[in-house]
């Protein structure tokens, strides 16, 4: 975000904790994974159906969005579309915007973070002020983008993790608190770990989105930092929720307890947008230069 959108929207979400934003990116119908495309040519097909025209002061938006989380109670969309000659970005459309229709999913929301539901945009306007990404930046085969996935999926592990250090202080066992016990002690410990790794990857990818540069200067390596970001914190908040149910014991898999909903949640991380399977197939193909120019050596680390 530049200043100035800073300046327009986040001051709603400070002021209001149900001012909530959505990300609309999922198509039907359209499957961007790589599958047995690894080091084989793809074609060379716009990512997104739904098409953003500049006109003046505004982009037109067309197109429709399945599987939005939150749709029904988000104030702001952030919506993936590809925008012609400058390649794909996202562009902020308040749910009040005219030409923008929301209808409620009855996808199965067990498979989502939570309800979900569709959006149309027929002939939407927005004022150009809005495009945070206008160009490929973000959807790039280097894999330098906008982190956003993941760092939405570090809040499952926090909120994991701040639940079973909870329990860990109040549970008493054998005369004292379970904290105090060195598996439940050396198990919080090993999730404390796992986040604050996956959290410092993250904002050294967000870092490095900022700062294109970085690369050329050897400051920051040659290497997809969004992805590996994406692909280790996936596996990381899986284990580090699995072993936040632990500490429940047998209370973990509870449907009254939260911990069961983190446990299925942090299962969908390792397999939505790409997956961390074939992140690490794009990263692979990285490492071999393939589908961008070959690129200097690495930055000593």
């Amino acid at each position: 975000m530049t200043q100035e959108q800073r300046a327009r929207f986040l001051p709603a979400f400070l002021a209001d904790h149900r001012h909530h934003l959505a990300l609309a990116e999922h198509e039907a119908h359209r499957d961007t994974s790589l599958g047995i495309n690894y080091h084989r040519p793809q074609a060379n097909a716009a990512r997104f159906a739904t098409a953003a025209v500049r006109s003046g002061d505004a982009w037109i938006i067309n197109g429709r969005k399945d599987r939005v989380i939150g749709a029904s109670q988000a104030a702001l969309f952030a919506v993936r579309a590809s925008l012609g000659d400058n390649g794909a970005g996202t562009l902020l459309v308040p749910h009040d915007t005219p030409g923008l229709t929301v209808t409620p999913s009855e996808a199965n929301t067990r498979r989502e973070h939570g309800a979900c539901g569709a959006l149309v945009l027929q002939d939407c306007a927005v004022p150009a002020g809005n495009c945070v990404a206008a160009d490929a930046a973000l959807f790039d085969h280097a894999g330098r983008g906008i982190p956003q996935d993941a760092a939405l999926n570090l809040g499952i592990g926090r909120a994991a993790y701040e639940a079973a250090l909870d329990y860990a202080q109040l549970r008493v066992q054998g005369g004292r608190p379970i904290i105090e016990h060195q598996a439940i002690g050396a198990k919080l410990a090993e999730i404390a770990i796992r986040l604050e790794v996956a959290r410092a990857a993250i904002w050294q990818a967000a870092w490095a989105s900022d700062h294109p540069d970085a690369v050329a200067e050897r400051s920051l390596p040659d290497l997809p930092l969004t992805t590996i970001a994406g692909a280790f914190a996936a596996e990381a908040i899986y284990r580090a929720v699995k072993d936040a149910a632990e500490c429940f014991g047998a209370m973990g898999v509870m449907r009254d307890m939260p911990l069961q909903k983190y446990v299925h949640d942090a299962r969908v991380c390792l397999h939505s947008g790409a997956g961390a399977s074939e992140a690490k197939l794009r990263i692979a193909e990285a490492l071999a230069h393939y589908r961008r120019p070959a690129a200097p050596a690495l930055a000593a680390e």
